[in-house]
């Protein structure tokens, strides 16, 4: 189908026609699918938490600006983004000068539009989603922001950005002690209680190094203000097995209160699926029991980790 550049969330980001094709998977070719690229973008929701979305976009040269122009608010993009209850992070004004890539280091040059902010939240929004959806490509690994050709020390709300900047922390729940070692587990988010998204959250925990139980231990600690956790309150783990890539946790019997509706089931899987494989990639399947009883789920309901935390 054709729709207007105003109505279609791939618009702008290529800035050669006002109208694009836009395509279900189904309607896909293969010389359309050869064009396009599956990348995660980082948006945010209303409470300022950073959302990793995968998306298709269309390959050309310079791939990484084109991923940063579908982090600019635009009405393309924010149309695209209410269904899922998402904001664009990029200023309306902002546009990208240039950019280079050299061992590892991405230089981004943005017009001052993109200083069109107004709190500190939007400010470190800003930063570590163009630090993340760069740093998503294999050739970079530090990003380097500058305005107008310049480095800039730091921003109006204090974000330092003089030196090259890398992943760190994302979506830090509280500060981290010198103590503890900062682990990601994944909650859920949802602007109007319907539709929902995956949300990775940087916690501390105490120990010489992560393990598959303390990481878990860590995700039932509770979900921080603004998001939430499908798993029964009060839970907690006996034991957890991990072989062949399957892990096998053993909950408390307060895991048996998982309601009879599989999305519900579904949630829990990918909470727990998600923040496991963030420790060890190697992971690629669930499965929930207790007292060494596996738990029986609605038959809908995929126990395999997915590759994406939000694949829209």
């Amino acid at each position: 189908m054709l729709i207007s550049a105003c109505g279609n969330p791939i618009a702008k980001l290529t800035g050669k026609s006002n109208e694009v094709e836009v395509f279900t998977e189904n309607e896909l070719s293969e010389e359309e699918e050869a064009s396009l690229r599956s990348t995660v973008l980082y948006y945010r929701d209303n409470n300022g938490f950073l959302v990793p979305v995968m998306r298709r976009i269309p390959w050309e040269e310079g791939i990484g600006k084109s991923a940063l122009n579908q982090l600019v608010d635009s009405p393309a993009v924010r149309e695209y983004l209410d269904a899922l209850g998402l904001l664009p992070v990029l200023p309306a004004s902002t546009n990208i000068i240039g950019m280079s890539i050299n061992e590892g280091l991405c230089k981004v040059d943005f017009t001052k539009g993109i200083l069109d902010y107004s709190n500190e939240v939007e400010e470190k929004s800003i930063v570590n989603s163009i630090v993340y959806t760069l740093t998503e490509f294999e050739a970079i690994d530090r990003v380097q922001i500058l305005v107008n050709g310049q480095i800039v020390g730091k921003l109006k709300y204090g974000t330092k950005i003089k030196n090259p900047l890398e992943r760190e922390n994302i979506n830090l729940s509280y500060n981290i002690s010198q103590d503890e070692v900062p682990v990601i587990v994944y909650y859920k988010g949802s602007a109007d209680g319907e539709n929902s998204f995956y949300v990775p959250v940087t916690k501390g925990i105490t120990a010489i190094k992560a393990d598959v139980k303390s990481v878990l231990n860590a995700l039932l600690d509770g979900a921080p203000e603004g998001l939430f956790s499908e798993i029964p309150s009060g839970t907690t783990i006996n034991d957890i097995y991990v072989k062949d890539g399957i892990a096998f946790i053993d909950f408390t019997e307060e895991i048996k209160r998982i309601p009879q509706n599989s999305e519900t089931q579904q949630s829990i899987v990918y909470e727990v699926g998600l923040t496991l494989k963030e420790l060890e990639p190697t992971i690629k399947q669930v499965r929930i029991l207790s007292e060494g009883r596996e738990i029986e789920l609605d038959q809908s309901v995929s126990l395999n980790i997915p590759d994406f935390s939000n694949n829209y």
